[in-house]
């Protein structure tokens, strides 16, 4: 713990009031996006329109749900580096509601979307034999269950963590602790299902046991290097002051290189083991995404961008210090790649036995609707509190070793909460 007896003072993060610059930028792309969607379902591009829906929600929704996991493993294990960067994935969990009503409307797609909708399949034996499990029913109660049990805990736990810039109060931390307990518990099994109704069942003979692992490999790499973007621009803009320095920049580009790694192990182990048996039922997922539309070139593309140019630039210690602006290129760069690999899962589901790819325009256009709500909502979460959580009892662990000065007082902590 830093001592309190020098005569240095930490001085005051700045308070993050957002312009209306980004929120004019969340509108449009929040605008273009409705009236793509809007223009495809009405237009003649209505599985196209349904596709892009489903990529744009569930990527943005990886984000989302990317910031209350990443602070539940922080609680913990009682990490103490990262309290002060705790409120940008705390502000990332707010696009967790407008999900849910994303979600809710992706219900009204689902006849068009998956196969084993149809009435047809009633005569499919394999469909049959999953006939249980596979329901609408089943698919609209584990999406409201699951985001239901996502905002409860996620809300609970923005509210303790805010109380204790008031308060002080340990036992927050404490109360915040057992609900991260809580959130693994529903975050594990509500994902799961999520990733086997939404995407692994718009298949439905195909079937993986490593499927949810490897959708939560692609959340936490992409939600992890939206993080670093935003603690860099944070940091070089002085919004944090000097509670947030080169150690946390060297940990977070640790984070992102360590799960490029992981992301590869459990992407690369699955295509391995499907592609080495060889049985039908299992490789015809790969079958479509590499031999039919030319879809080895994706394949290709992907598993670079996602693994050998990341892994690649930042063994070095000083491209996670974002030396010569290597981290936040990454990035960007697995950012974008996202809604790619979402794509790849999702467009190369064949229609009545085909796969056609088209060049994704619409795609784009409807996943931009997406992101300009989530940018909206990322923003609202980080101007609603401070930018620090200034009374957290750990805090002093996130500073430099060699800066021993005071926290801020609690007269001037409060006119700083007051604005």
């Amino acid at each position: 713990m830093a001592a309190k007896d020098t005569d240095q003072k930490y001085p005051l993060p700045k308070k993050f009031e957002p312009g209306r610059g980004i929120y004019l930028i969340g509108g449009v792309l929040a605008l273009v996006g409705l009236l793509a969607f809007l223009g495809g379902l009405f237009g003649g591009f209505e599985h196209r329109a349904w596709n892009g829906y489903l990529i744009g929600w569930w990527a943005t929704l990886s984000l989302g749900l990317c910031g209350p996991f990443y602070n539940a493993t922080q609680y913990l294990s009682g990490a103490g580096w990262g309290v002060s960067i705790r409120r940008i994935p705390e502000a990332m969990g707010y696009y967790l509601v407008p999900a849910f009503v994303f979600g809710l409307i992706a219900l009204a797609g689902t006849s068009t979307l998956f196969h084993w909708m149809d009435p047809s399949a009633a005569n499919d034996a394999i469909l049959a034999k999953k006939s249980g499990f596979l329901t609408f029913g089943n698919m609209a109660f584990t999406t409201v269950v699951s985001f239901v049990a996502w905002i409860a805990v996620t809300w609970v736990m923005r509210r303790n963590s805010v109380k204790q810039d008031e308060t002080g109060d340990p036992a927050l931390t404490d109360a915040n602790r057992k609900l991260s307990v809580v959130f693994m518990f529903v975050f594990v099994f509500g994902f799961s299902f999520m990733t086997w109704f939404w995407l692994m069942s718009l298949e439905p003979h195909w079937f993986s046991t490593m499927f949810q692992v490897y959708a939560f490999a692609v959340l936490f790499q992409a939600g992890l290097a939206f993080m670093a973007i935003l603690v860099l621009h944070f940091k070089e803009n002085d919004y944090f002051g000097k509670f947030v320095h080169d150690r946390q920049v060297l940990l977070v580009g640790q984070w992102v290189f360590a799960f490029t790694v992981f992301y590869a192990y459990i992407a690369f182990s699955q295509f391995l083991l499907i592609w080495y048996a060889n049985i039908p039922e299992e490789a015809g997922w790969y079958v479509h995404r590499i031999q039919d539309a030319g879809g080895w070139h994706w394949f290709i593309a992907l598993f670079a961008t996602k693994f050998i140019i990341p892994f690649l630039v930042l063994l070095p210690q000083e491209a996670k210090k974002n030396k010569r602006n290597i981290l936040r290129i990454v990035s960007y760069s697995l950012m974008l790649t996202l809604p790619f690999e979402v794509w790849w899962w999702v467009s190369f589901v064949p229609v009545h036995g085909v796969v056609h790819i088209d060049i994704p325009w619409l795609e784009v256009l409807i996943v931009l609707g997406f992101v300009g709500v989530f940018i909206i909502s990322v923003a609202r979460g980080l101007a609603s509190a401070n930018l620090i959580p200034i009374k957290d009892p750990f805090l002093n662990e996130a500073l430099e070793h060699h800066m021993h000065g005071e926290l801020p007082t609690a007269e001037e902590h409060a006119q700083y909460s007051q604005g």
